[in-house]
Parts: structure tokens; sequence; C-alpha cells
């Protein structure tokens, strides 16, 4: 797949939009939600998803079976050890600062850690408990895994069934499966504090695995001549989806003096309830006609957006050392601390970017 340019400005304008989002900042306010009940992170994950299932869609069509297994088991285990030494920090060096520095943001991050710290020890690396921050990874981790399979069933069954399944497992999501397998799991194993489904992450797999395969599916279909016709969209449904998504933003920002209703059930982000997912499609189809003639010459964030993984997880290290600046959530940092916290924060990430693209071009990719 020729590198676009565009899909990796938009990769990188979604990386800034969380990062300001979890920086304890007043931007945090107006980012984390910046496209009405969508986040950043669930265009990310598509994003992710579409890119990985346009790549690897190919080569899996050219017999290169073995080898899309190898590539994506190793990006999988170079997330893992990201994420062991993310929990390694977590559990040493933030909650001593948490615990001895009175830091109680940082305490509330780990709560339950502090709570049953030999049970979050052994839980954390099997990915079950995800403290606060650290939740995106594991759900990461387990998709990437599972790319593998879901392109080769694909291939040989159609995408048909697989979306139907994955339906199914999104709709077991909504009926609170996760708590059930919870219950299940605490009770086969018998551990004296039993993990609460919080610590779970806020990112139901069960949910969010239909964002993932929905993008696997609209990447490959992007490279195959026989699917292709399927992501076609007229210009009559695009500017439709347009007015809704600014339906959507007028209704959210409190436009016109109308107000977001008091229940928010059917918006819920843990479990991508439906009226979600509707905000997001609309919002997706718009996107795929105006990505390519917006964001082509922001070369910042293409080069962010290429240099993503590394990127988000030295921001999360970035994020728990800001939060350490906390004193008493009562009083925020003021004005000149949320100033350098921002600088130190894109200095370090344009950095990590840039040494990332020089590695690349000293291999020759």
């Amino acid at each position: 797949m020729k590198r676009r340019l565009e899909l990796d400005a938009l990769r990188g304008l979604l990386l800034v939009l969380m990062t300001l989002t979890h920086l304890p900042t007043r931007f945090s306010f107006y980012s984390s939600q910046a496209f009405g009940f969508v986040s950043a992170a669930d265009g990310f994950v598509f994003l992710s998803a579409f890119l990985t299932g346009a790549i690897y869609a190919r080569k899996l069509a050219a017999g290169q079976h073995r080898a899309v297994r190898s590539i994506l088991l190793r990006r999988a285990g170079r997330l893992y050890l990201w994420h062991l030494g993310l929990l390694a920090f977590a559990f040493t060096v933030i909650a001593a600062i948490g615990a001895y520095g009175h830091r109680p943001a940082l305490y509330n991050l780990l709560d339950f850690y502090f709570t049953a710290p030999e049970v979050a020890l052994w839980t954390a690396p099997l990915l079950v408990y995800q403290p606060p921050l650290l939740d995106i990874l594991p759900m990461y981790i387990v998709f990437v895994l599972a790319t593998p399979w879901v392109l080769g069933a694909a291939r040989r069954d159609g995408w048909r069934k697989l979306l139907l399944l994955s339906g199914l497992i999104w709709l077991f999501a909504q009926c609170g499966g996760r708590r059930l397998l919870l219950e299940g799991f605490n009770a086969a194993t018998g551990i004296y504090v039993p993990i609460p489904e919080q610590a779970l992450g806020s990112f139901n797999w069960f949910g969010w695995q239909l964002l993932w395969i929905g993008g696997l599916w609209a990447g490959a279909a992007s490279n195959d001549p026989k699917l292709r016709p399927q992501l076609e969209v007229s210009p009559m449904m695009r500017a439709a989806a347009a007015i809704a998504v600014l339906g959507f933003l007028a209704w959210y920002h409190n436009l016109g003096g109308i107000w977001p209703p008091r229940d928010m059930y059917w918006f819920g982000k843990p479990t991508l309830r439906p009226l979600r997912l509707l905000d997001f499609t609309m919002l997706a189809i718009t996107a795929s006609w105006l990505v390519p003639m917006l964001f082509r010459g922001l070369r910042w964030l293409a080069m962010l957006g290429r240099a993503s993984l590394s990127v988000f997880a030295v921001h999360l290290l970035l994020v728990l050392g800001s939060l350490a600046l906390i004193a008493d959530d009562s009083v925020p940092l003021d004005d000149v601390q949320q100033l350098l916290v921002l600088i130190v924060t894109f200095t370090v990430l344009t950095w990590i970017a840039w040494r990332y693209q020089q590695r690349r071009r000293d291999a020759g990719d």
C-alpha cells in the first residue's frame, strides 16, 4: 500500500487530541470529545485497523501468510513490552509518589493497586487489571494478535459472516457480557479481593472489537477491486452525513440553546453504544471526503502519525509524570505550569517522531 500522508496526518491529529485530553490542562475539556459524542480514541482504533487491513490483507492475498503472522506477532510483542514497562513505572515510581508524596490524582489512578497490590501485580500482566490511561494498549495488543486469524478467515469465508459475528459479540457487550465473565473469573480464581468491573479499564473489548473489525474490513476493501464498491458513498450520502454531524456537534456543544439529554446511556463510550456508533459512522463518511483535501500538507502531524505507537506510549509516560505535579485535586496546575507541561510534552513527542523517521530513513524504508 502506497503511503498516504493524509492518513498519517489524521492519525497525528488524533494523537494530539488524545494527548491534550490526558494532560492536566484546561485544554482537556475541549479535546476529550471534540467531534460530538466521539473521542479521538474511536478514530485512532478504527484508523489503525484500516491501515492494518489495507496492508496485510494484500500480503495474505499474495500468499505471505507466515510473514503476516510473524510481523503482527512481533508488533504485539513490542506493544506488550511497552505495556509491561508502563505498568512497572506506574506500580513503582508513580505509586510511590502518589502514596508518599500525597498526590491524590496518582492515588486515585491506582486505587485498586493500593487496595489489593498482590492481586494487581499478577492480573495486570495478564491484561485483566487495567488502570486508567493504561487500558488502551491491552486492547490493541489483543486486537493485533487476532488480526491474522480475522484476515485469514475473511479470505476463506468472506467478510459477511465475520461482520455478523462481530455484531453479535457487540450485542453481548451491550447485555453486560463482560461483567458476567469477570464474575466467573473472580469465582474461578478465588481471589480474596474480587476485581471490580471498573478495574478492567474504560474500553470494553467485546464492544470495541466491532470498530476494529469494521476498520479491517474497510482497509481490506480499499485494496480489493471486488470489495471496493462496498465502500463507495454517493455525494448525497456524504452531504447527509455532513449535515447530521453538524447537528450532533450543535446538540453536543449547546449551540442554539439545545442541551444534550440527561440520560447519556445510548452514547456511552465503554461498550460503544448504538448512537455513538451512528455518530462515528457519519463522521467516518464525512472524513473520507474531507481528509484527502485538508490533511495532505500537514507534515508535522504526518510525522507524529507515522510514529504513532512510539508517540502514544511515550505520551503516557509524560502524562503520568504531569499528574505527579498536582498536589491537590481542588487546586489544579496554574497557567505557567500548564504551559510548561504542554511545551515539554509536545517537544518530546516531536523528537520521538523525528528519531523514528530518521531510523526508518537510515534503514532505507
